[in-house]
């Protein structure tokens, strides 16, 4: 079974979980996975020591799917969030062209048009605008405007077909935004859906940890297979600083 088949069997479950009730990673996804993984071989070799105590068997297989659904889960989340860079990054490498083609042809338009009062209205009030929509609308204006003023633009010996090329630009940048846009507010529900799992997991993990803690409470070399080792390394780093600074004052 995939992990994506996983994390859809369990989507009732996850989506059951409140939102006030999801808990909180306090380390890498990746790094509790792989704890995850790790916890899974060791208690399914502990299994007859563990049942010993009864520790429900199917916390077993229960271990071993929602860590797969994290898994998915988690995937899903990085590559939405790899995409929503990504159309940020495109976007953004089209801005300067496109502004430096709108003042082309305002500059222009402005030299053509200057007799004209009411031409230059137009112009001021396309200037006006300063959001990143606006300004992509402006070029499908100033080409609207060029195309109905042949001839003044004409007069100054103005390329005509930047005009058109104002329009494509803006027929094609309007749809990468639309992409962009489409990308940076979907609601995160991949998000939520992560957390819920990482949720549903450390249900199962806390619990086989308690289990296997008490089973080889008299050996320490066993019981640190139900510690995070994570949390050890980064208790020890703590109690090092602490006790290296405690020293040094």
């Amino acid at each position: 079974m995939s992990d994506q088949s996983d994390l859809e069997i369990l989507l009732d479950e996850i989506n059951a979980i409140a939102n006030e009730n999801i808990k909180h990673c306090d380390m890498p996804f990746e790094i509790y996975i792989y704890e995850a993984e790790r916890l899974h071989t060791r208690a399914t070799e502990d299994l007859s020591k563990l049942s010993a105590v009864n520790m429900p068997v199917g916390l077993i297989d229960k271990l071993h799917t929602r860590t797969k659904a994290l898994s998915r889960a988690q995937l899903n989340w990085v590559e939405l969030s790899g995409e929503k860079k990504q159309a940020m990054t495109n976007f953004k490498a089209e801005t300067p062209a496109l502004l430096k083609l709108r003042k082309h042809l305002i500059d222009n338009m402005q030299f053509a048009f200057r007799n004209d009062k009411d031409l230059l209205k137009k112009i001021r009030d396309i200037k006006k605008g300063n959001s990143l929509a606006s300004i992509i609308f402006d070029l499908a204006l100033l080409s609207r405007l060029g195309k109905s003023n042949v001839e003044a633009l004409q007069a100054i010996n103005f390329d005509l077909s930047l005009c058109d090329k104002a329009t494509e630009e803006y027929e094609r940048i309007s749809n990468l935004l639309a992409v962009k846009d489409s990308k940076m507010y979907i609601p995160d529900e991949m998000l939520l859906i992560r957390n819920k799992a990482f949720t549903l997991l450390k249900q199962v993990v806390d619990e086989i940890r308690r289990y296997g803690k008490f089973v080889f409470r008299d050996k320490p070399g066993i019981v640190k297979a139900y510690q995070s080792e994570h949390h050890c390394k980064r208790n020890a780093e703590y109690y090092n600083n602490k006790k290296n600074n405690s020293s040094q004052s």
